[in-house]
């Protein structure tokens, strides 16, 4: 775009040398070319600035995609600990159980040493009570040695008996009560576990809250820059069409000031000299007439071709201005496909102007116009280029009646 307009300033200065050179001076305004000045200015300003937006956009969505990857971390880690929390939940539930089991034991043995005990105690107030002879009396009463110490020995097996009972029922419940104490260490290392499991958890939940705030500011900037691009493209287009407006003004008030002549003088590439338009068609190329190949058979390498238009070209031609040479319908303007009747055009504008008659402008470096686009006399439609199968910078133009290419120069003498 920016080549496009250095040419199209280039073209106006040839443009203005040509009428200078003929005495015609004064067809522009004096500030024309400081007016173009600050257009040009403006537009490379909006240009860098597009840039700019464009890097800063670019970073932004680095940054958000990396940060969006670190939050997905994020989640994947919080899902793993709250994995870890809910396994040691299942292991801490299964602890309790264990423990309600235990206490429910030891509460069973308590209650079986509770009942012997008062068992003994029962059977010893009966003893009492019935006036049951004491230990004493039994050994003053024995008959012999031998009936001593049978009757102690009952003694004896009676007391042991009711002591071992308690004694195994204390052991029993102190065995249970050990397991209970070994289940409530897991259950406090599992409770320990699970606590630090939660911390971990909340700790990742900020990191990911911290995340999502930096996700948000990012989006937030992302959008603001979207806005601040499209914004910028508005401005730019209101740039390029006040830059088009200013050289079709510019063209207008050349094209008064000359009398209708679309060429001129010399321009400075030799050749055959300024065209004058027999009236009905405009000299495509204001700023350059010479023609370097002619409308009909030529030689090209080891054979030879018929030329349905005519070529112009000079020397730093490229990106001159190219205008329509009469009003019409542009009825094609971009890549010429093959197949379609433009193949190996390039970039390349046809124009219908109606009453058969239909111009056609080839291997244009850039198009200013498009398909169905209404345009008139003079109005730039693109820039001299080499594109297709070209062999350097220059303009192929045809005119074609009924759809048959004729030769341009009829209408040019």
């Amino acid at each position: 775009m920016a080549g496009r307009r250095i040419a199209k300033c280039a073209a106006a200065l040839a443009l203005a040398f040509l009428i200078f050179a003929s005495g015609q001076v004064g067809a522009a305004p004096a500030a024309a070319s400081s007016s173009l000045g600050s257009l040009r200015q403006q537009q490379s300003q909006l240009e860098r600035q597009q840039q700019q937006i464009a890097q800063q956009l670019k970073t932004l969505r680095d940054n958000k995609a990396k940060q969006l990857e670190y939050k997905n971390k994020l989640d994947a880690q919080i899902t793993n600990k709250q994995n870890q929390i809910d396994n040691l939940n299942r292991q801490i539930a299964g602890y309790d159980a264990d423990i309600r089991e235990k206490e429910a034991q030891i509460a069973g043995k308590q209650r079986s040493i509770e009942a012997d005990t008062e068992k003994f105690k029962e059977r010893v107030r009966a003893m009492y009570l019935t006036g049951e002879a004491s230990n004493l009396e039994i050994i003053l009463n024995a008959k012999n040695i031998m009936d001593l110490a049978d009757k102690a020995e009952i003694l004896k097996v009676i007391s042991k008996h009711d002591t071992a009972l308690i004694e195994r029922l204390k052991s029993d419940m102190e065995s249970v009560r050990r397991e209970k104490e070994e289940i409530e260490t897991g259950r406090r290392a599992v409770t320990q576990a699970k606590s630090e499991y939660e911390q971990d958890k909340k700790d990742l939940a900020q990191l990911e809250n911290e995340a999502d705030k930096v996700l948000a500011g990012l989006s937030a900037d992302e959008r603001q820059k979207v806005a601040d691009s499209q914004k910028v493209r508005e401005q730019r287009a209101q740039a390029d069409k006040a830059i088009d407006d200013w050289y079709q003004s510019y063209y207008r008030s050349l094209q008064q000031h000359t009398g209708g002549s679309t060429g001129g003088g010399s321009n400075g590439g030799g050749g055959s000299g300024g065209y004058v338009s027999s009236g009905k068609f405009a000299w495509p190329v204001p700023s350059c007439t010479n023609v370097t190949s002619g409308f009909g058979r030529r030689n090209i390498g080891g054979g030879s071709e018929f030329h349905k238009g005519v070529d112009i070209s000079r020397g730093g031609i490229y990106g001159a201005p190219i205008v329509a040479a009469d009003s019409g319908r542009v009825i094609q303007a971009g890549m010429g496909v093959y197949g379609s009747g433009y193949g190996g055009y390039g970039n390349v504008v046809a124009i219908d102007h109606g009453g058969g008659y239909s111009t056609l402008y080839g291997h244009m470096a850039s198009v200013a116009v498009h398909d169905g686009q209404q345009v008139t006399k003079g109005q730039i439609i693109g820039t001299v280029g080499s594109t297709g199968q070209s062999t350097g910078p220059h303009l192929h133009f045809e005119i074609r009646v009924n759809g048959t290419a004729q030769n341009p120069m009829n209408w040019f003498g």
